[in-house]
């Protein structure tokens, strides 16, 4: 077994506080089970505090993005003061949240857990759109006022805006840009293609299921065109400072390429997350690919030992030999100076 010490270390860390949400959204079903309710086997406070320490010690030299993510992480009481840990110890922190919970009282919490970062879910410039998407009716207003609320009660917290790239909204994609920008709180707009939805079974041509066929975008000409209209904007956009696409532009060629031909692997060689990624499940299971095995459990031992562990080498292997076009692949994980297709 490696040292740790010598070893890659992480570049990009996530940590999935719960697995449950209240909203009903249409590209994820951990909506299923009911969020008021905790598990036995979940990781203790003590547990996520010690984790978090660990990960302060394995980047040591160069801390990741550290992202909080759920379900809906807002929903579980200790995920603040968790934030406010891993921001005491150096880590950037950022909340992923539908802010359906984000009221005066939390936006003041907010302030007080030191956030650094906060990514709002908004699919769209039409309220219609969103809450069709995220499956609740007024989650629309509720992202405006929470972030009239942010802005007047956390301004040292960065927003972002997320929104998943469907058949849904594809008409809305440029338009949700150029808003965003006007409205001068915001410092970012991030996009992801939609994928298989979350907390879904394994399935390589989810695409064509009918369960899920009406998230994929049918008018190829219109996808193709609202690309290449991103791209440009990344390329050519003289946006206000500091408001910026957080996608690089490389990355909506690749969209281009993903949505119309979606079985087909979008680099030209290997996956490149075996040394990269840290994820963290509710359950404390610890994974460098969602998709594989693995590596330990932060109920059981220590992150520092689990990175160059025997089960982490074998996971590591197993996501070379990898050609799946997963969410961390075309999404989370995408690197622009790596070796895609487009």
């Amino acid at each position: 077994m490696e040292n740790c010490s010598n070893s890659l270390k992480p570049t990009y860390c996530c940590i999935a506080l719960l697995e449950s949400c209240f909203m009903r959204c249409k590209m994820c079903y951990k909506w299923q089970e009911d969020v008021s309710v905790r598990h036995l086997d979940e990781p203790s406070f003590a547990q996520w505090m010690q984790c978090i320490k660990d990960l302060a010690v394995l980047c040591a030299e160069n801390k990741p993005q550290m992202n909080f993510a759920g379900g809906e992480p807002l929903a579980m009481e200790e995920t603040l003061e968790l934030i406010r840990h891993a921001e005491d110890l150096g880590f950037d922190a950022l909340l992923a949240t539908n802010a359906y919970l984000i009221d005066t009282i939390k936006a003041k919490e907010i302030a007080e857990a030191h956030l650094s970062n906060i990514s709002i879910s908004l699919d769209g410039v039409n309220a219609r759109t969103h809450d069709f998407m995220r499956g609740v009716e007024g989650s629309f207003l509720r992202v405006m006022k929470a972030l009239d609320m942010l802005s007047v009660y956390t301004p040292q917290t960065k927003i972002y805006l997320n929104s998943v790239i469907t058949d849904i909204n594809m008409k809305e994609i440029v338009d949700l840009v150029r808003w965003a920008e006007a409205d001068g709180r915001i410092h970012g707009l991030g996009f992801q293609a939609v994928t298989q939805p979350f907390s879904t079974p394994e399935q390589d041509d989810w695409y064509v299921d009918e369960k899920y066929a009406f998230l994929w975008p049918k008018d190829q000409r219109l996808m193709a065109e609202v690309m290449d209209e991103m791209t440009a904007l990344k390329e050519t956009g003289n946006f206000r400072q500091p408001f910026k696409i957080s996608n690089p532009a490389g990355q909506f060629k690749v969209y281009k390429r993903y949505f119309n031909d979606p079985a087909q692997f979008v680099k030209k060689i290997r996956c490149h997350l075996d040394t990269q990624a840290i994820n963290i499940t509710p359950a404390g299971a610890v994974h460098i690919c969602f998709y594989k095995p693995p590596i330990g459990n932060i109920k059981q031992q220590s992150i520092l030992q689990m990175w160059d562990s025997d089960e982490a080498v074998s996971v590591r292997e197993q996501i070379r030999q990898c050609r799946k076009n997963c969410q961390s692949m075309v999404n989370c994980n995408f690197k622009d100076e790596e070796d895609y297709v487009v």
